[in-house]
């Protein structure tokens, strides 16, 4: 017997399915009843249950003795402190490059560097005295012999070799070599910084692209560095092209890189890694979840410095609800919390869909009842 589909399902049809999602939702109550076990170390009702938690806690306290079985404590000055990794730099951290020029007087003469200015002169043949500039491949140009290196050499090592070069030319050429300009990358260092409020010094933030651009020698690579190991690496540099000089880094501000809290939370959105070290930092930051969260099954995605992305659930109300370090689960730069609906809420949904949409908001008519479709009406079989 073929019969017309009307606007609405038979009775048994609708109190079918009806039934079928009652099912549903009390199953799915059922699942996620709670879980009475605990592991808390103390049950805090009396004075006496205070001093035992002392007491546990003077027990589990990390000494300098202990410190060597923990990977994560160290020993300063006979204490056990917690070992914390140095600050690596990144994009829009400022750092202030405060530059010492050394004025003692040291025990090793002058060397010539490029850009100083010596003069040259000959006592017996004064025509062929001169002022020269080295230049920037080390070297002089003088009468008659031409091209001499000179860089790194001191004055009176440059009038060797001159003295010796024109022999060829007189018999006691008697040249004498004397400084006229020196220091010179010095002067154009202080001239590069003169115009910082701290004397001195120089305010560098460190660009999108991780590098810093540093006076005399340029830009280097910053990101991923410690500010002790970048420190080292700007005065190796600086050695090769000025002498007398040493720099100090101040980090003046870190702009830490940021992890993000999406799903069923407050206040979705980035947030600083520095502020949010912890699962449940994040979770505090974002105004908490939502009744409609399921924090059973919070979903971390991690891909900073992996070969391929991960993915991984933790279990936020077994971890608190059992006392167990689960929640405080470490966050890095780049993560993403996700905070998925319950099941429940999400048949909720579905229900709510049903009740203001009809059931064909929901499941296909054809796969809920077995019925076909002609062009203009929908047949249904018994």
């Amino acid at each position: 017997m073929r019969l017309i589909a009307k606007k609405h399902l038979p009775k048994p049809y609708c109190y079918g399915i009806l039934l079928m999602l009652a099912s549903l939702v009390f199953s799915l109550s059922c699942a996620h009843s709670p879980d009475n076990s605990s592991k808390f170390d103390a049950s805090i009702q009396t004075a006496e249950d205070v001093g035992r938690l002392k007491a546990l806690e003077t027990q589990l306290t990390v000494t300098p003795e202990k410190a060597a079985l923990h990977a994560e404590y160290q020993v300063i000055d006979n204490i056990a402190v917690p070992y914390v990794l140095e600050y690596k730099m990144g994009p829009g951290d400022v750092l202030e490059i405060v530059y010492h020029l050394k004025y003692e007087i040291t025990p090793d003469d002058y060397r010539l560097e490029v850009q100083d200015r010596v003069s040259v002169n000959f006592p017996f043949q004064p025509q062929f005295s001169t002022s020269v500039m080295v230049r920037p491949d080390g070297k002089i140009t003088m009468p008659l012999i031409g091209d001499v290196a000179v860089e790194s050499k001191t004055a009176m090592e440059v009038a060797a070799v001159l003295n010796r070069e024109y022999m060829k030319y007189f018999s006691k050429p008697s040249v004498t070599v004397a400084l006229e300009a020196f220091n010179v990358k010095i002067d154009e260092l202080k001239k590069a910084i003169t115009t910082a409020a701290r004397g001195q010094s120089k305010i560098a933030p460190v660009s999108p692209d991780g590098r810093i651009s540093f006076p005399l020698i340029g830009g280097m690579q910053a990101q991923g560095f410690t500010v002790a190991q970048l420190e080292k690496m700007i005065n190796e540099r600086y050695a090769k092209q000025v002498r007398n000089l040493n720099t100090t880094l101040i980090l003046l501000e870190i702009h830490h890189p940021k992890l993000y809290v999406i799903g069923e939370v407050e206040k979705p959105g980035a947030y600083d890694i520095g502020s949010v070290p912890n699962l449940l930092n994040a979770l505090a930051l974002s105004g908490s979840f939502k009744k409609s969260g399921q924090i059973e099954e919070i979903a971390i995605f991690r891909n900073e410095g992996l070969e391929r992305p991960i993915a991984f659930k933790v279990n936020i109300s077994r971890a608190l609800r059992e006392g167990i370090a689960l929640a405080n689960i470490k966050l890095k730069p780049g993560d993403v919390v996700y905070v998925p609906k319950t099941r429940l809420d999400e048949v909720n949904d579905t229900l709510e869909k049903i009740f203001t949409r009809g059931i064909y908001a929901v499941l296909p008519f054809s796969a809920a009842i077995g019925a076909t479709y002609s062009i203009n009406r929908p047949y249904l079989y018994p």
